[in-house]
């Protein structure tokens, strides 16, 4: 150093302070917003497992779709989209087995209600354009006697966690084929086997519909077995206790006893039962799970999960 230097440091000048400073916060800020943008919540708890949206889940069309208000198209492009094909063969004893072929696309039940993320989701299966079931993976068996003795067209429509339909070019992913009315092993016609009629809260079934061969509720059904009783309330769109699956013994009566603060109308997918809920009322429906999977127990018009029955 020179003799007469200044050894003092340099000071930044306020204008690099300033500048500085807001391009740190300006970081701040954009990290914040894209970690939002990046994890939308969804109703389930911690710990369920359910999937947290990190990419592109396709466009919203406008419009509704399917039975259900919020039942919509989820657009994605066509390099992108999942695809479905869907065959069906007459089972041996009853009805038909339907089989779901996907490609891009794999079978999410445990976060059904959640955000829509490409790729996963479930399937809905119509006859006639109305929905039947919701299908949790490649194999679902179709009674008969959900069939009318003039036949129907089935489809397999991919949804997503949230009940929008995968869709491209503005047309939900399906596929469709023509059944006829007659089935081996099962005559067109068939009945509901007894023990599955609905009650109202007084035990009774509702009007125009027969008690023939029902069992008192909470008593031994067809089978000889005990009956499981599950009681569910519903007050302002809360259900009581939280939605979960229900271990159910294959072949055993199930009592769903049902309160409810409005009128709506209950429906086991799968089994094709379903029973008019009266507000302030308890509501109870039998049913007899007579083969295995997962069913899910549901309010048709508020389109609540109110349960799953996990039948092994």
């Amino acid at each position: 150093m020179r003799p007469g230097q200044d050894r003092r440091p340099r000071r930044a000048s306020p204008a690099l302070v300033t500048s500085l400073v807001t391009s740190l916060v300006t970081a701040a800020l954009v990290l914040a917003v894209g970690s939002c943008t990046e994890r939308p919540t969804t109703h389930h708890g911690s710990g369920t497992g359910h999937e947290v949206v990190t990419g592109p889940a396709g466009t919203l069309l406008p419009g509704g779709h399917g039975e259900h208000p919020h039942d919509r198209l989820r657009q994605v492009p066509a390099r992108d989209a999942p695809t479905v094909t869907l065959t069906v063969r007459p089972d041996a004893e009853d009805g038909w087995n339907v089989r779901l072929a996907v490609g891009r696309f794999r079978f999410t039940p445990d976060s059904v209600g959640g955000a829509a993320v490409l790729g996963t989701g479930h399937a809905h299966l119509l006859l006639d354009g109305a929905k039947i079931a919701r299908v949790y993976g490649g194999s679902y068996h179709l009674p008969a006697e959900r069939i009318p003795a003039g036949g129907g067209t089935l489809t397999a429509r991919l949804v997503a966690d949230d009940h929008t339909a995968w869709a491209v070019e503005g047309r939900p992913v399906e596929d469709t084929v023509r059944l006829s009315g007659v089935s081996p092993g099962a005559p067109p016609g068939a009945t509901p086997e007894p023990g599955d009629q609905p009650t109202d809260q007084s035990g009774q079934p509702p009007s125009g519909q027969s008690r023939s061969g029902q069992s008192p509720a909470g008593g031994p059904g067809q089978t000889g077995q005990a009956a499981q009783t599950v009681a569910i309330s519903i007050a302002e769109g809360r259900i009581s206790p939280a939605p979960g699956r229900i271990d159910v013994r294959k072949g055993r009566p199930v009592d769903l006893r049902v309160t409810s603060d409005t009128d709506d109308e209950l429906h086991v997918h799968g089994v094709d039962r379903s029973a008019e809920l009266k507000a302030g009322r308890t509501t109870t429906l039998r049913v007899v799970m007579d083969r295995a999977g997962l069913f899910e127990v549901e309010t048709h018009r508020s389109g609540l999960v109110l349960a799953q029955l996990a039948v092994r």
